[in-house]
Order: C-alpha cells, then structure tokens, then sequence
C-alpha cells in the first residue's frame, strides 16, 4: 500500500483530535478543532462539495438534538437520585459488601450492559458510574469499570446500528445478530477479564488469588456472550442484550447478597423502572406509530428520564435546591461535547475523509483482512456511536470483504463488533466518563482522573481486542458460510 498525500492528510482530522484530547483545553475544542480541520481536508484536498457536507450534517440534526436530550434527561435524572439520597440507597442494596470482584462484575457485565442495551447514546455511563462509585471504588477505578460494560454496544438502544448493518449488508436481522454476537465473543472475554483485574487492584490481591480473580472474569465475560448469542436466537436481535444482561444482572446481584434479594431498595428503585420500563414500552409502541417524529419522541429515552426525574422528586417530597443548575453545568460539560463528536463523525463521512481511509487499506490485499477491526474500531473512535460505524465503513467492508471471498455477514458483523467495542475510546465517551468521575476524583487521594489516564487503559484494551479479531478473521472467515 503506497500512502499518498491525500490519504496522509485525511488522518489530520483525527491526530487533531487525539492530540487536544490529551491536554487540558477545554472540553468543547477538540471536535471542534476535528470538524474545522475535517471540512478543510475534505474540501480543499478530497475535492468533497460543499453541498455534500451541508447535506450529511443536516440529516444528523434530528440525531444530534435526541442524543442532547437523552443526556440531559440521563443527568437530571442521575444528579436528583444522588441529591435525595436514592442513589446510595441503590447502590448499598446492590452490594452492601462495598467494593469487590462481583460488585465490579455486576456492574461491567450486567448493570451497565443492560441500561446500554435499553438506552444506549452513554446514558449507561451517566447512571452506571454513580452507582460504581457508591460501592466504594475509586474514581478512576469506576470510570474504567463502567467503560468496559459497553462491551454490549451492537444491542444498545435496542440494536438501531445492527439494524442498519443489515440492511447495508443484505441480511436478516436475526442473522446479523447472531453472527455479531458470534463475533463479539472475544471482546465481552476481555471486558470481563480487564473489570477483574480493575477489582484485584481495590481490594488489592495479588499472585495467585489475583489469577483466580481474571479466571472469573473471563468466564463471566463468556457466560454474558453466550447468553447474547442464546437471547438473539430465542428472542431476537432487538431485545438480545437486554435480557441477557438483566440475567447477569440477577445472577450477580444473588452473587454479591449471598442468595438474598431481600431487604429491598424500597422505592430507589422506582424511577430507574420508570425509565428501563417506559424506553421499552416505547419502542415497541413507536413501531406502530404513523406519524414518524412521534414515533421518535414515544421510542426516546429522554422522555422516560425526565418522567424519572419527576417520580423521584415526588418520592423526596422536598425542595430540590439547585438541581436544574447542577444538572444543566453537567449536560453543559457532558452532552455538549458529545454531540460535538458526532457531528466530527458525520463531517468525517461527508467529507470523504472516511471512505479515503478504508479504500487506502483496501489496497493491502490480503492483509486488508487483518485490518478489517481497526477500521471498525476507527469508524467507532470517530463516531461513538455503532449506528455511525456501519453507515460510514460498512458498505466498504463488505465490498472489500466480497473480494476476499468473505460473506457480507461476516464482513458486517466485524465491522459493528469492532465499530460498537470501539466508542470505549472514543473522545465523546471518554469525555463522558471524565466529567462524571471528575469530581470524585478531586476528594479522593492519589492522581485525580484524567482524559490520558482512561485513554491508558481503553486503547490497549481496544488494540488487544482488535489483533485477537485481526487473526480470527484472516484464518477463519473467508470461505465460511453464513449462518
């Protein structure tokens, strides 16, 4: 493969976006240093028109302002349960031991999943990680914890990402959740084997004990995956991840409380019912609703958050001083930036800055093979969003796959693997992240959380993640039949 200077200039957008995000700028300036240096290479160096670029960020607006009202309702929603003291109530009946090797498994592999998998677009992030701290880990312990549960992301928000996979790819839902699940084995292993190790260090074992520990992450990492792949078989892809978290889920819970669910968190819990109940009752309306942006507002999360946020001020029965300004300077700092980055993602495809990249590595050949993950994982880097990855590296991995003798299913399911497994380090999740556990962090002793500190972490993560996939596709999949 022979770099050429439009391909070298095309990764410009992310080196500017990497680099920023390692400093202590403010949140909003690295997308948007990305998107001004994206519109410029796409214009000026990929010949992009610019009626391409208004056109691709028009069409993103409606998902830009849904994913600003998820997290705003996600935050308020989260800041009033800690105010009023439902959060800890949570938190103590979920594991009253404090923090430990099942309390960090039920979070990463169960809790955090299955709020993915009903919500998704980092709502899991902003309930989870409160949650994670309450148990008594660290800050930055919590934050990586939290991260690794959305190992789930081909099912978040109910599976939109794989929807759209398979429809670009020509297959059947259930078919492109199954095969994906097949796929994602790998990475939901090494979730579990990483959220181990994180809880080794809290409770600081070491040596053989520390061994055993990673022993039982890998196998309930495993034992989460094949539950995805049996629920995606039984029940279908839509509803896959969040029943075969909600498994996890009690399996742990009955872990860390030794068999006793009882006595109960009272009504703590009622308003995160509200939201987990309302968002499936309102996809499954939304499908039969006409009128489309009805149906949009009925399926979104953001309303049952807010209707959340309205159960638990009538639990308290007091004055919330100060909420709207809590949660507002958060969604400020959260949400904000997060749609920046996607909008960095859409730029990124209407530019031609995406497709630039991928056709330069469709040059390797064979070897293309081995780098099918990291241009999914890349699509979700830029994107955080699985739904992104497909719409933007999709189409080419199938047509470069199909030259390799490997089946569009195959080819897609890597690509949202890779592409959802990716948003871990993504900008807009690790900023998410960031700014929840920041101001533990500041309370606590030892280096306060930073941006470089999870990138430490999640990058090798997502890199050991990628040469397992890289090497399982290259032995494996060109020849083998679809399922």
């Amino acid at each position: 493969m022979r770099l050429s200077v439009p391909v070298v200039l095309a990764a410009v957008p992310i080196v500017v976006v990497i680099g920023l995000l390692l400093t202590r700028l403010p949140a909003w300036i690295p997308p948007v240093a990305g998107v001004l240096s994206a519109v410029v290479v796409g214009l000026w160096v990929l010949d992009a028109q610019f009626a391409e670029l208004t056109e691709a960020v028009g069409g993103s607006m409606a998902t830009l302002f849904q994913v600003l009202a998820i997290i705003a309702g996600g935050v308020t929603l989260a800041r009033v349960m800690d105010h009023t003291g439902a959060q800890k109530q949570l938190a103590d009946w979920l594991a009253a031991g404090g923090a430990s090797l099942g309390s960090a498994l039920l979070m990463a592999n169960g809790v955090v999943p299955f709020m993915e998998s009903v919500t998704g677009f980092g709502v899991s992030l902003i309930i989870g990680l409160p949650l994670t701290l309450a148990f008594g880990f660290t800050a930055y312990q919590a934050a990586l914890i939290t991260l690794m549960g959305i190992v789930i992301g081909p099912w978040g928000s109910m599976g939109p990402g794989t929807l759209l996979g398979a429809e670009l790819a020509g297959e059947t839902l259930t078919d492109l959740g199954v095969a994906t699940a097949v796929v994602n084995i790998p990475s939901v292993v090494i979730s579990g084997v990483v959220t181990a190790f994180i809880a080794s260090r809290a409770v600081k074992v070491r040596g053989a004990k520390r061994l055993g520990y990673v022993g039982i992450g890998a196998a309930s990492g495993l034992m989460l995956a094949l539950l995805v792949l049996g629920t995606n078989l039984v029940f279908g892809t839509p509803v896959a991840g969040a029943v075969a978290a909600a498994v996890m889920s009690i399996g742990w819970l009955l872990v860390v409380r030794k068999g006793k669910l009882r006595p109960g968190p009272g009504g703590s819990l009622v308003p995160y019912a509200v939201l987990v109940g309302g968002t499936i009752a309102g996809q499954l309306i939304s499908s039969v609703v006409a009128v489309e942006w009805v149906a949009e507002v009925v399926a979104s999360p953001a309303l049952y958050a807010f209707a959340g946020v309205g159960v638990a001020i009538a639990q308290y029965r007091q004055p919330v001083d100060g909420l709207a300004g809590n949660a507002f300077r958060l969604w400020l700092n959260t949400g904000v930036p997060t749609a920046l980055y996607i909008l960095f993602g859409v730029v990124m495809q209407g530019g031609h800055i995406a497709e630039t990249l991928a056709q330069s590595l469709a040059g390797l050949g064979d070897g293309y093979i081995f780098l099918m993950p990291v241009i999914g994982a890349l699509g979700g880097y830029m994107t955080a969003s699985g739904t992104g990855t497909n719409a933007m590296f999709g189409p080419t991995q199938v047509a470069v796959g199909g030259q390799l003798d490997i089946h569009p299913q195959w080819s897609m399911a890597l690509n949202n693997a890779a592409g959802c497994w990716g948003t871990i380090a993504s900008p807009a999740r690790i900023e998410l992240a960031y700014q929840l556990s920041r101001g533990a962090s500041l309370s606590e002793h030892g280096p306060p959380v930073t941006r470089a500190r999870l990138l430490a972490v999640t990058v090798p993560v997502l890199a050991l993640s990628t040469i397992v996939w890289g090497v399982m596709a290259y032995f494996l999949l060109p020849g083998l039949e679809p399922l």
